[in-house]
């Protein structure tokens, strides 16, 4: 009778050690940074910091399928929402002093193009390849600017409609080019979320701090 009681006391002690709790706290990520850059209507830059990207897919004929959650009423998610096109820019760790006038600024309200180059990242244009959107939007072969000494650049087209998502719409991408700056090699060493918490520029919450 000992024993048994025993036996049931261990197996009760295992199950509860096992048991899970509900939580509303989301897992803090380690989030590679980029910053995605558009084309307004009068054919300047939008510039904003964006950490809702990651690859989905390659199809079968080599394409490969990137996701974006874009945050609502920013200029970044109008420019694309309206021309479906935009390149996408992996940040490097010496772009973090950039990171509170991209993320935490709009682009109405500062003139993110000249604080850019105060900061010493001075825009540069890049020739755009032609595609379905940016041709419709009468600006084959021209996009938006971008910055300099990132790790690589995606060039991205959106694939069908934006799809709602609350506090974000998120777009599916069809990747139109990977480049690199010349003559470099990307060495897998870019800005990420961790890197930003701990120099006190991002909230675990991943907002830009006061």
């Amino acid at each position: 009778m000992k024993l048994c009681l025993l036996l049931c006391s261990c197996i009760l002690r295992l199950a509860s050690s096992h048991l899970l709790s509900k939580t509303i706290t989301p897992p803090l990520l380690t989030s590679p940074t980029y910053s995605l850059a558009t084309q307004g209507t009068d054919g300047t830059t939008g510039m904003n910091i964006l950490t809702y990207a990651s690859p989905a897919s390659i199809t079968p004929d080599g394409n490969r399928v990137w996701t974006l959650g874009l945050y609502k009423g920013t200029v970044a998610y109008e420019n694309f929402q309206r021309t479906g096109t935009g390149v996408l820019q992996l940040l490097t760790p010496r772009h973090a002093k950039l990171v509170r006038l991209l993320g935490g600024s709009s682009g109405r309200d500062v003139d993110k193009r000249l604080e850019c180059e105060r900061l010493g990242f001075p825009w540069m244009r890049m020739s755009m390849s032609p595609s379905e959107h940016n041709e419709a939007n009468n600006n084959a072969n021209r996009g938006p600017e971008v910055l300099p000494e990132c790790c690589c650049y995606l060039r991205l087209t959106l694939v069908g409609d934006l799809v709602e998502c609350g506090s974000h719409d998120v777009a599916v991408c069809k990747v139109e080019e990977m480049l690199v700056p010349d003559g470099e090699t990307y060495d897998g060493v870019h800005l990420d979320t961790a890197m930003l918490r701990d120099m006190g520029i991002i909230t675990a919450q991943g907002r830009v701090a006061d």
